[in-house]
């Protein structure tokens, strides 16, 4: 995926693992998300087929509630991509260039 940003740059989604992707999940989705994790662990079963079945169960569930979000590196714009409206863009007050909110909270690792 390309998103050509507002201010002229290209943010590129073809890999993993980007400083400037991230996901949301709302807070009327975070305790339902929260409780299928519990069950996943709780009550999965013992078997590897059981616990395989959890995992998925709780993969697709994320891939339900979550929203891709991009950040422009040259001027901080975010972009939402909601699976029923497309790109939302938004504007940062202020931006340090080259900055990303959305990089991991383990930094380099």
């Amino acid at each position: 995926m390309k998103i050509r940003c507002r201010c002229g740059d290209i943010i590129v989604d073809q890999t993993d693992f980007h400083s400037n992707k991230g996901y949301l999940i709302s807070d009327q989705d975070f305790f339902d998300f929260l409780d299928a994790v519990d069950n996943a662990i709780e009550k999965s079963g013992p078997t590897a087929k059981d616990k395989e079945r959890a995992v998925m169960s709780i993969r697709y569930l994320i891939g339900e509630l979550q929203k891709t979000v991009y950040q422009c590196f040259t001027c901080g714009r975010m972009y939402i991509n909601t699976k029923e409206n497309g790109l939302k863009e938004f504007t940062a007050d202020e931006h340090s260039q080259g900055s990303s909110i959305l990089s991991s909270a383990k930094g380099d690792q």
